[in-house]
């Protein structure tokens, strides 16, 4: 097999796009989101219980714990991520992304790595982006967006090393592949001869 490569830089609202993907599948941050909202909910709940000055209504309490974790969220979700993007010089630099079944190359003016497909754990897809998850601590991710391929198979192919070195359970095709896959089309116009 060739070693497939792609070059492009991420724009502010596809960094973004695999951030997010990141984010929300890791369930340690969703439980603490969750988490925090009970804990500021019955923290709220006890203050009005336990100081008289404090009588405020149960909705009220909840309402605030509410809006405090839809700050939170928009922090983590879209102000933390966006600062690095725009702080980051790196982040908006043209990336060269060769992969093959030894391993993936990550170049840039000021990054020149190799990575073993054995760091990565898993993958996570929506409509426009791969996110290729490593570390097992701090997670890091590798984002291929899906407007770099220059093909329906080169994207084919891409998911195929995915599928041998990441995740076996991802499937083989998807309905973006599909949609660009080319119907058949006869060579000629004319109809067939059957005399």
């Amino acid at each position: 097999m060739q070693p497939l490569q792609l070059r492009f830089s991420y724009t502010e609202a596809e960094y973004l796009n695999a951030s997010r993907l990141l984010i929300l599948r890791e369930t340690k941050i969703i439980v603490r989101m969750v988490v925090l909202f009970l804990l500021l909910f019955c923290g709220g709940l006890l203050l009005t219980m336990l100081v008289p000055a404090f009588n405020f209504l149960v909705w009220f309490v909840g309402l605030f714990a509410l809006v405090l974790e839809a700050v939170f969220a928009q922090k983590i979700f879209s102000d933390m991520p966006r600062k690095y993007f725009r702080g980051n010089a790196n982040a908006r630099e043209e990336f060269l992304l060769t992969f093959t079944h030894d391993g993936v190359w990550v170049k840039t003016s000021l990054i020149d790595s190799k990575m073993a497909w054995s760091l990565y754990t898993k993958v996570f897809e929506n409509s426009s982006m791969y996110v290729i998850v490593y570390g097992k601590d701090a997670r890091m991710m590798t984002a291929v967006p899906k407007r770099v391929f220059r093909s329906a198979q080169e994207e084919l192919e891409f998911r195929n090393l995915l599928r041998q070195h990441v995740d076996p359970n991802l499937p083989p095709t998807n309905a973006t592949i599909e949609a660009r896959t080319p119907e058949y089309v006869p060579s000629g116009s004319q109809p067939p001869d059957w005399r």
